[in-house]
């Protein structure tokens, strides 16, 4: 095992302060998680009957759930992780790690693994709570995996941006204010980049989306879309939009292939009525809904690239910083004055 990541978790697990934390961290999830099952079971009999509302309540909590452990994951990867290498500054004991046999990229991964290491310890703390709409049905364990897949990478994204932080860092209240920043910026700002896109460059003032649809390249870099995009991947549904926590998300990703029908923003159509016709593929076995042509990618591949090279570039800057100095000390003679 890596000495690093050794020191991390016996420093982590042994503070008086973990267990404290795991206990308010579950029972937190959970009246979230009961608060959402309640708001699920007042749409679903609003809305569908009772035969329909299991499944419909199953999706309902997943989908919010999934945004919640999203939501988590912006919110404590970058606390856990920013104080990695500015602590050690700190408290002057950086050098003593850069003397060691590790080389910097060893350190750095380390560091970087005994975050992941409790954040997974959270995730398996939830496990019992994120599990149950399972029960209901309306989702699958491909839909689970693809959450947690998102989740995770996101996780490993954000951690190395943050150590990438801390090590260039000169104070802690600085370290963790630039990972926040950061993840803020990934998590939030880039919904207020879609929405620039959708005002500013639309054809008409019809429509806010060309027919064909167009690319939202800010999107590429947000965690929430790259999610929903790999769970429910839209390209292959019918579009069915029931109320529940993706239907914002599953629009955009309807639009951008170019189906627009029946989605408005601010009374605005998306997409214009008159041509929508043309890009939608007719109905699937006579039943209501459509399969949307194929124009564009999915996002999330495109998001895992990015957030691969956002990794791979802070880890490797990370590890320029904790690599040891070289120092070229000059040997000064001292002239001394023969006696007189």
């Amino acid at each position: 095992m890596n000495p690093v990541l050794r020191r991390e978790l016996l420093e982590r697990f042994r503070t008086r302060r973990s267990p404290w934390f795991l206990f308010f961290w579950t029972i937190g999830i959970g009246l979230l998680g009961y608060v959402s099952y309640l708001v699920s079971q007042q749409v679903s009999t609003a809305i569908l009957g009772r035969l329909l509302a299991t499944e419909y309540m199953g999706r309902f909590l997943f989908q919010a759930m999934a945004i919640l452990m999203m939501t988590t994951v912006i919110l404590v990867i970058p606390g856990v992780t920013a104080l990695s290498i500015v602590s050690e500054r700190e408290r002057q004991t950086l050098p003593l790690l850069q003397v060691t046999q590790l080389s910097p990229l060893q350190l750095v991964l380390g560091t970087l693994s005994s975050s992941m290491s409790y954040f997974l310890l959270l995730l398996v703390a939830v496990a019992p709570v994120v599990a149950i709409p399972l029960l209901f049905g309306g989702m699958s364990f491909g839909d689970v995996f693809a959450a947690l897949a998102m989740m995770l990478a996101t996780a490993i994204m954000l951690g190395s941006a943050s150590i990438a932080i801390s090590s260039r860092a000169k104070s802690s209240r600085g370290a963790v204010a630039g990972s926040y920043a950061f993840a803020f910026v990934i998590g939030f700002i880039t919904f207020a980049l879609v929405l620039a896109e959708l005002l500013l460059l639309r054809p008409s003032n019809q429509s806010l989306i060309p027919p064909r649809g167009r690319e939202f390249y800010s999107s590429w870099l947000n965690p929430y879309v790259g999610m929903v995009d790999a769970i429910r991947v839209p390209l292959r549904s019918q579009t069915n939009f029931t109320f529940t926590p993706f239907v914002p998300i599953d629009a955009l990703l309807y639009a951008r292939q170019g189906s627009g029908q029946g989605l408005f923003l601010g009374g605005m159509p998306l997409v214009d009525m008159a041509v929508a016709r043309e890009v939608i593929a007719p109905p699937v076995n006579g039943e209501g809904g459509a399969l949307i042509r194929m124009r564009r990618g999915p996002v999330w591949v495109r998001t895992l690239v990015l957030y691969a090279a956002i990794t791979a570039i802070a880890l490797l800057r990370a590890a320029q910083v904790v690599r040891t100095p070289a120092r070229r000390v000059l040997l000064m003679k001292r002239r001394s004055s023969a006696p007189a």
